[in-house]
């Protein structure tokens, strides 16, 4: 469903401010932000596995890093880079229509992961549920947020290469299709960015190749 209603920010509708400009910045400055929350996701401690074969998984219970502030820190980034695509879009129909449809299936999903973790973890994971929102981060213990962490960007850049080639792309897109970007500079950026998306795709297949035969 989520690349289906993508498809709503190319659909017109009335506009969200009047000001393009300042719904320009402010939906890139939530684009950023989301990026930001997945980067110290999957650069601190991560869930290296969030499903298995369509159905939920979890190896051990991931309370450390972003997630000793924010139970869903993933989910959470995406609804901001959702929300700045709506905002960056100018759209009302994307922003007061899709982007909550987008909330309400998180929310599902969240329920489902709860009752699975519930089952597999007891009483350790209801004590975290108990501390820790499923969404809005606790600025009180940002003090945990690195403690016992270190910041892995290699881990970053090698998990979401394919995330940040698609936010790219897409935001270029929505670009050209406002009329904010000439089809030049649309190919220009695109040829450069796929060759950057290439060349991560092949250092890492080198490394896990390299890693395999030792």
């Amino acid at each position: 469903m989520f690349p289906l209603l993508y498809i709503f920010l190319f659909i017109p509708s009335e506009m969200l401010l009047r000001n393009t400009a300042l719904a320009t910045f402010i939906g890139l400055f939530l684009i950023v932000v989301g990026i930001v929350i997945r980067s110290l996701t999957i650069g601190l401690e991560y869930i290296k596995r969030g499903g298995l074969k369509r159905k939920i998984y979890a190896e051990k219970l991931v309370i450390g890093g972003i997630y000793s502030i924010c139970r869903n820190p993933m989910y959470l980034g995406n609804l901001f880079i959702l929300a700045g695509f709506g905002i960056y879009a100018n759209s009302a129909l994307f922003t007061f229509f899709i982007f909550p449809a987008y909330i309400f299936i998180y929310w599902t999903i969240i329920k489902a992961e709860e009752h699975f973790l519930t089952e597999k973890f007891g009483d350790k994971f209801i004590h975290y549920k108990n501390q820790i929102h499923p969404l809005i981060p606790d600025f009180s213990k940002m003090r945990n947020l690195f403690k016992n962490q270190k910041f892995k960007w290699q881990k970053v850049l090698f998990k979401e290469y394919n995330s940040f080639f698609l936010y790219i792309f897409g935001l270029l897109a929505l670009t050209l299709y406002l009329n904010r970007i000439s089809y030049t500079s649309f190919t220009i950026i695109i040829i450069i960015s796929l060759s950057i998306y290439i060349l991560i795709k092949v250092i890492k297949y080198k490394n896990k190749k390299d890693g395999a035969n030792k």
